[in-house]
């Protein structure tokens, strides 16, 4: 029975597969399709629950391979109760079982007093497409903060047949959900009372659509349809706390850590040494973030390790390491013995919105701390000490969190920058010879944003710089003979690069003619077309590039044509390109600003046609006719 139910869903993937070959529906051309999942979560108490999972998926070629692992995550709070897995080919035949002992097993990190550990299974069958099934059970015990989210789809280019999802808790124990991107989705949700009164909870998903990755598409993150379930009144780990809104949620972080900020005396007073120049709390608090990074490391920057609660301040200070939970807890101890108030803050690093009224674990990945100074209020990354001091970086700058205060949880919105202040400014002379070789001397200073995207530089060894350089430029043959690299890692930080290059193809030789590139630092942002565009045109973030390029063209040589000055204007940026000529010596100001924004499906096309005027003009190129002699 199993085989003749097994062949005619893989009959059924198989269909959609020559769908896909043929390209009849962008949406139905899958890497994989999740024939059927099954979860089953049964809760004895507000502290233990069994929870059962079946997941049979096919797998249709080699970009879906990663949907054939099998990964599941345990600790204090859950383990690995059971596990099987089979591997059929396309005919529905078993052709591999797999063993609970063939689990590789691994945990995060040896550095840090934790029982996080993962189980996973690589599964690589040579031909496509194929089939695995998986079936296990996990045990859950010591606390239900949070139960298992509903999310059968997890990733781009992959179809759900079928899923469903059931939850079961005892009388007198409640939960709430909230269901996220399933609107135009095929999904029921159910809730009934059981024989004995308790609560049961019920969601049915069919014939989801793949959900398709186009370019400048929203994160995965924010596409995929998922069902969150939490309970309203938690325990976990001894503890107890309601799930009912961010407020309660936030009054029972904030408990958590109670008596955790506690340093010993000789090391505040070493605080008040270090300090006691400063003429000011934002100076403080410099101070204190600068002997963060010079005396500790960081292990991760997940929530989940070691629990929700941040190791205690003094065990950070005498292991000089610790998560992000322990490092943004040690550094508002420090700045508590120092007299100066900061706020403990939850945030994810994936989702730029928490659901307004839905409080649970599972929106959030990150800690950081909030220090609200008089004149500013200044936000630290504890986990990163490379990253300037205040400044907000991109993977929480705009994004919601959770302030941790002793009222209880308040959500925030961080700030972010005006994307005119994203700026990358180029000022380059170019003087070219009647070979077509040039010498380059350039200066680029690029600041916040655009700063924080290419400071990676500054870490690489001296030879991959030259070639980081070199990728960066528009040239075929360039040589580097010079580069310098200087920082200001203020609040609103640079970096600057001052270069010397030379190329002997700059230009090329046609006759007496000389064709020159009149802008070699910038190079075309090139999309392709999509025939029907479904995800909304996502542009993350702002920037404002100007390039200054004083060109010295060769003795004997006229100027036969060149690109006239141009605007290019619309929702999208605006680019302008001047060009004056004075005797041998032409400068061109190039100038692009792009704001950040989210457009419609239909104005993609549009938005590929503003690129197209962009790219033709920075691949814009002089042509100069040497003189009759």
């Amino acid at each position: 029975m199993f085989k003749k139910l097994t062949t005619s869903l893989l009959a059924l993937a198989l269909a959609f597969y020559s769908l896909a070959v043929v390209g009849q529906n962008r949406t139905d051309s899958s890497n994989s399709i999740v024939l059927d999942e099954q979860t089953e979560i049964v809760c004895k108490s507000a502290t233990q629950a069994v929870e059962k999972y079946t997941r049979t998926v096919t797998i249709l070629n080699k970009k879906g391979l990663d949907a054939a692992s099998f990964i599941c995550g345990c600790d204090q709070f859950r383990s690995l109760d059971h596990f099987s897995g089979e591997v059929m080919d396309a005919s529905g035949t078993r052709v591999r079982k797999i063993k609970k002992s063939e689990l590789q097993r691994t945990e995060y990190s040896s550095n840090l007093t934790t029982d996080d550990y993962t189980y996973y299974y690589e599964c690589n069958y040579p031909t496509f497409p194929f089939t695995v099934k998986y079936e296990w059970g996990i045990k859950c015990n010591n606390g239900l903060i949070v139960y298992s989210p509903f999310v059968p789809q997890k990733e781009f280019w992959q179809r759900v047949e079928k899923a469903t999802y059931r939850l079961t808790l005892p009388v007198g124990q409640t939960c709430h959900y909230f269901a996220k991107n399933t609107e135009n989705k095929k999904v029921t949700i159910t809730e009934t009372k059981g024989a004995a009164g308790e609560q049961v909870l019920e969601v049915t998903a069919t014939g989801w659509n793949a959900i398709v990755s186009e370019p400048l598409s929203p994160d995965v993150h924010e596409l995929l349809p998922l069902v969150y379930f939490v309970p309203t009144t938690f325990v976990y780990d001894k503890t107890q706390g309601s799930m009912l809104n961010w407020k309660d949620y936030g009054d029972w972080q904030y408990k958590l850590l109670e008596g955790r900020d506690q340093l010993p005396e000789p090391f505040i007073q070493k605080l008040k040494e270090l300090t006691a120049s400063c003429k000011t709390d934002r100076e403080k608090v410099k101070v204190v973030y600068d002997y963060l990074g010079e005396t500790t490391r960081y292990v991760s920057i997940q929530l989940g390790i070691g629990g929700l609660q941040p190791i205690p301040a003094a065990e950070v200070w005498r292991a000089g390491f610790g998560d992000c939970k322990g490092l943004s807890n040690y550094t508002r101890a420090m700045l508590k013995a120092l007299g100066i108030p900061s706020v403990y803050t939850v945030i994810s690093t994936v989702n730029k919105r928490l659901i307004p009224n839905f409080a649970s674990v599972n929106q959030m990945n990150h800690v950081i701390l909030q220090v609200p100074l008089p004149q500013d209020t200044l936000w630290l990354e504890c986990t990163n000490p490379k990253l300037p001091f205040g400044y907000v970086h991109q993977g929480i700058g705009g994004h919601d969190a959770l302030l941790v205060t002793p009222e209880g949880g308040r959500v925030y919105r961080l700030p972010t920058y005006p994307d005119s202040l994203n700026t990358q400014q180029t000022h380059a002379t170019v003087e070219i010879a009647s070979n077509g070789s040039a010498k380059i001397t350039a200066q680029t200073t690029s600041r916040l944003l655009q700063y924080e995207n290419g400071i990676g530089i500054k870490y690489l060894d001296p030879a991959k710089q030259k070639d980081a350089l070199r990728q960066s430029v528009t040239l075929n043959q360039a040589t580097v003979e010079a580069l310098e690299l200087t920082e200001n890692k203020a609040s609103d930080p640079e970096f600057c690069l001052t270069y010397r290059i030379s190329s002997q193809q700059y230009g090329n030789r046609t006759g007496n003619r000389l064709f020159i590139p009149i802008n070699i630092f910038r190079k075309g942002f090139t999309l392709p077309q999509t025939p029907e565009r479904i995800n909304p045109v996502c542009v993350d973030y702002g920037y404002n590039d100007v390039d200054s390029i004083h060109l010295k063209l060769p003795e004997g040589y006229t100027i036969e044509g060149v690109s006239l000055p141009v605007v290019v204007e619309s929702k999208f940026g605006r680019f302008s390109s001047t060009l004056v000529v004075k005797d041998r010596d032409v400068f061109v100001v190039q100038h692009l600003f792009i704001p950040k924004g989210t457009y419609p499906p239909e104005e993609y096309a549009a938005f590929i046609d503003f690129r197209k005027q962009i790219n033709r003009q920075y691949s814009g190129r002089m042509i100069l006719k040497k003189q009759s002699e």
